[in-house]
């Protein structure tokens, strides 16, 4: 995998990890 492949993965988990913080957030604000 290339470097440019490689950053690209990161940054679509560090997203996918961001959404599902923030859906999660809503569907629990007393967690927070």
């Amino acid at each position: 995998m290339t470097a440019a492949g490689t950053i690209n993965v990161v940054l679509l988990v560090s997203a996918v990890v961001t959404v599902v913080f923030l859906l999660v957030a809503l569907v629990f604000p007393e967690r927070f």
